[in-house]
């Protein structure tokens, strides 16, 4: 209870209106240097997200509800946020974020969380706090006794080692063709699709977690780098609720992760594992 105790004080102290913005004015509080928010009114077929090397996160038509798991101090996925307003789903936004230029990979590892927290707390006036629950843990596994994979799971061909001298790329509002994705290092993510060129599947099993409404580790015992496509039902993510009269002829991700992978989750014993708990938050103020 002390732990939980404790998690809960830091998150709010961070979080809370009237803190955050004393925090706000220490010299050694980090922020963003772009925060673009933008209402999606629109009509859109298709978005996602993506990261590049030098932390800049762009969102194109996806819910505020997607990213508020980067605002935990505690790893959580978008399925361990309980609590919000029905906008916090339904609404679709354009978001990027950028750190500031000339910062190492230790530096953006440490601070760019505390730079998400404070871009919550100045556009959302986000106030929340972290409990204990028990939930469903699955161990990803190879499906097939012979261990022969499934049609869209291929080791890589990408080299995908980081190059420290590499210029960062501007970033661009338009969505990367299908092509493009396929031909990238990292998981490329959008509703009903999960595509890479080259991903590890310690990497890909941590994504699905929020999906699967667990914890998910790898037990396959495949190493290295391997490209993913998985089309699958987007009724059973964490995201928006959906129209009940849309169509959506996809496999569920269980199915989807067994036919189109070769790859299988298999129930283990609940953990009690932490979950972000929405006190309150307002609608992002826009650009």
């Amino acid at each position: 209870m002390r732990t939980v105790a404790h998690l809960a004080l830091v998150v709010i102290w961070v979080l809370a209106p009237g803190l955050a913005q004393v925090a706000a004015q220490a010299p050694t509080q980090p922020t963003f240097d772009v925060v673009s928010i933008k209402r999606v009114n629109e009509l859109r077929q298709s978005g996602g997200m993506r990261i590049l090397p030098d932390g800049t996160v762009m969102m194109m038509n996806g819910s505020i509800g997607s990213l508020v798991n980067a605002a935990s101090p505690v790893p959580i996925t978008p399925r361990d946020i309980v609590g919000g307003p029905d906008w916090l789903w339904r609404e679709l936004y354009d978001v990027t974020v950028k750190p500031p230029e000339g910062l190492t990979r230790e530096q953006r590892a440490e601070m760019i969380p505390m730079m998400w927290r404070a871009m919550f707390a100045d556009r959302m006036k986000l106030v929340a706090h972290i409990e204990q629950r028990e939930k469903d843990a699955f161990a990803l596994v190879v499906a097939r006794s012979d261990g022969r994979l499934g049609p869209e799971l291929k080791p890589s061909t990408l080299d995908c080692t980081p190059n420290p001298n590499a210029t960062p790329q501007a970033p661009s509002q338009a969505l990367p063709s299908l092509q493009d994705r396929q031909n990238r290092c990292g998981l490329s993510m959008s509703p009903g699709l999960m595509v890479s060129g080259g991903v590890t599947l310690d990497q890909f099993a941590r994504n699905i977690s929020g999906m699967a409404g667990g914890e998910v580790d790898n037990r396959t015992g495949l190493t290295g780098l391997y490209s993913v496509k998985m089309n699958f039902s987007l009724r059973r993510t964490a995201g928006a609720p959906l129209d009940p009269n849309a169509v959506d002829d996809a496999p569920d991700l269980f199915t989807a992760l067994q036919e189109q992978l070769g790859l299988k989750l298999q129930r283990g014993e609940k953990k009690s594992t932490p979950v972000f708990i929405i006190d309150s938050i307002e609608r992002p103020s826009e650009n």
